[in-house]
């Protein structure tokens, strides 16, 4: 029997509290009183009553005597807002009953006999008096059942405690929540619009257990609160993944676990529309279940992306951390039989809430810190990348000019301004593609080179050919051919260079791989490490009108360029896939304008380009010929003396 001197705490009580199990769930208070059923009433053997999720009605019985001098009334206090069934009877030594409380899944907040969050009897008991006290509740959830015996002066201090408690956590939460509305409609990030649906979410789900749903937002929906608990762990459970997903950006750098985060959000809503067909009390077993699942996929999410980015992700993964502590400590309690209070499951969840959202706001703060940090680099770079784009975009207008300069000078049928106009027309094509190229997707250190070498090419080749071209133009009708070509330094030989045939090869392929790519031909070249002694210039024109010939009159197949020694030289070589041409059309297409009837329907052409190579080669004492009559395609070979 419990002596009541003074009040009693729950844990304080648990050695009187015995216990019988109604499978039928009819039996009724008359019944209860007769000796076979008192007599099979068991200790509990837990530290507050909790039989799990049993569909029985469960009777309590506790004996009291009041010690006290004048305390007669006193309040028993449940750490429980709801419950399907719940009554609370006092049964005098006459056996005479009185009926304390009466609740059932119809009765509204307002049939309570003392307004409260938690359910709280009455109880008249005066001094010296003894009776017993029986309890008959059936759960929709959880049957963990414990309370406590309080004076009224103790009830109405545990009374104010609580409300103040509760409502300094509400008032934290509710002003976190509206600084991050704040910063929603400050930034339009949609992290912070989704970090408030996770923590209105979570503080609902709270002040559903905490019982001050039901008492101030839906009093007269009481159908509604006993389904509160399905509804509000199913938000809650959704809201976070859906933060998570956000907040790190999964879709993008994390497909598979944004898959599983999707994965869970179904699963969440299927739990919560199978609650429309089976049973409650096992809905929201399994409800505690995912929403830990949920929990711990956007805890793990945060370090796999803590991997790879720590510093934007750290406050994500500190917080979450401490929301799975939370979240272990419910499905400990409902699913292994841990023994740990309702007080301190929610409580847990209030520190771990007001630390989350502290924790999550600086998260997202440092989130876009973190962006704009990295958008102030991209724009740096970008600045960077314009920069050398414009610079490039310079030196291509002043070659265009200077092209344009050879086009009017080519009028004048000089053959050999025509020859230059042919060479500069390629290179030019090459150049705007990959200026464009570096304009839309940044400076790459491949391009730039192939730039640079391109542009080494058509300057070299402009400043040798053109340093005379606007005194030219101005006397073209005043100079005969041969002034012309000591006008443009045609007869003049340049100093021989060392040249290396790689370096060469590897512009020439540059330059020309955008033509062949278009026509879907493979070009390719055979890596070489010779060398010798030439004019750079003159040898780079030469290749060049070989290959653009070559991708021309080729409508399928290959293109291969190489370098071999032949006895005292090196012969440069080009074999290709197109139609041809005997050794009789080759001796025709080397002189100036002529053309093949056959090639003429395959591309348009000047019919310079062999011309060109040969009078390269007989200027500068090379040799070009044609290799070898071949069924299909054509193989052309440039000889240089080996010097050293």
């Amino acid at each position: 029997m419990a002596e009541l001197s003074s009040p009693i705490k729950a844990n304080a009580l648990q050695p009187f509290i015995q216990y019988y199990l109604d499978e039928t769930r009819n039996l009724r208070i008359e019944q209860m009183l007769k000796p076979d059923i008192l007599d099979k009433f068991k200790s509990i053997e837990t530290a507050t009553p909790d039989f799990g999720y049993t569909k029985d009605s469960i009777w309590l019985k506790l004996h009291i005597e009041n010690m006290t001098d004048d305390v007669s009334n006193w309040r028993i206090l449940f750490r429980e807002n709801f419950m399907q069934q719940f009554a609370v009877f006092k049964v005098d030594e006459d056996r005479s009953v009185d009926k304390l409380i009466s609740q059932n899944e119809l009765s509204k907040f307002d049939s309570r006999p003392i307004s409260f969050p938690e359910l709280v009897a009455p109880l008249e008991f005066d001094p010296g008096e003894k009776a017993v006290i029986l309890v008959r509740y059936e759960s929709g959830g959880s049957s963990e059942l414990s309370f406590s015996l309080e004076t009224l002066e103790s009830f109405e201090a545990f009374s104010s405690r609580r409300t103040a408690k509760n409502f300094i956590f509400y008032g934290m939460v509710v002003l976190l929540s509206v600084i991050a509305l704040m910063a929603f409609v400050a930034t339009r990030q949609t992290a912070f619009i989704a970090y408030t649906f996770y923590t209105l979410s979570a503080l609902m789900f709270i002040v559903h257990g905490d019982g001050n749903a039901f008492q101030y937002m839906w009093p007269n929906s009481p159908l509604f609160n006993a389904f509160g608990t399905i509804f509000l762990g199913t938000a809650l459970s959704i809201s976070c993944t859906i933060f998570a997903r956000i907040f790190l950006r999964t879709a993008t750098f994390h497909p598979f676990l944004d898959k599983a985060l999707l994965a869970m959000i179904a699963l969440a809503m299927a739990i919560l529309v199978s609650s429309l067909f089976f049973d409650h009390q096992q809905i929201k077993r399994i409800l505690i279940l995912t929403t830990l699942f949920s929990i711990v996929l956007a805890t793990v999410s945060g370090f796999v992306a803590a991997l790879t980015r720590f510093k934007e992700v750290r406050f994500y993964v500190l917080a979450w951390t401490g929301v799975l502590v939370s979240a272990s400590i419910m499905t400990a309690r409902h699913w292994l039989g841990i023994e740990i209070s309702e007080e301190t499951q929610f409580d847990s969840m209030r520190i771990v809430l007001v630390l989350d959202s502290t924790m999550m706001g600086l998260a997202i703060w440092d989130s876009l810190n973190q962006g704009r940090k990295a958008q102030h680099m991209a724009l740096k770079s970008s600045l960077e990348s314009t920069e050398r784009t414009l610079k490039l975009s310079t030196r291509l207008h002043e070659l265009e000019q200077k092209f344009e300069a050879a086009a009017k000078i080519a009028k004048s049928k000089d053959h050999q301004l025509i020859n230059t106009l042919h060479d500069l027309r390629q290179p030019l094509h090459a150049l705007r593609l990959n200026v464009n190229n570096l304009a839309y997707t940044g400076d790459k250190a491949g391009d730039q080179k192939s730039v640079e070498q391109t542009f080494d090419y058509l300057e070299k080749l402009v400043s040798e050919r053109f340093s005379s071209a606007n005194e030219l133009g101005k006397k073209t009708d005043d100079i005969n051919e041969a002034g012309i070509k000591g006008a443009i330094g045609w007869d003049d030989k340049s100093e021989l260079e060392r040249i290396h045939f790689d370096d060469i090869m590897e512009s020439i392929h540059d330059m020309f791989l955008s033509d062949a790519k278009e026509k879907a031909l493979d070009f390719r070249i055979v890596k070489s490490s010779k060398n010798t002694d030439a004019n750079a210039l003159v040898v780079m024109r030469m290749i060049s009108n070989l290959i653009s010939n070559s991708i021309k009159y080729t409508n399928s197949g290959k293109i291969l360029l190489g370098v071999r020694k032949v006895g005292n030289a090196m012969r440069i070589e080009v074999h290709d896939t197109g139609d041809g041409m005997s050794r009789q059309e080759f001796e025709s297409v080397k002189r100036r304008s002529a053309q093949l009837d056959k090639n003429a329907q395959l591309a348009q052409g000047s019919g310079h380009g062999l011309a060109i190579v040969e009078e390269l080669a007989q200027l500068h004492g090379y040799n070009f010929d044609m290799l070898c009559e071949r069924m299909n395609g054509l193989s052309l070979g440039i000889k240089l003396p080996i010097r050293n």
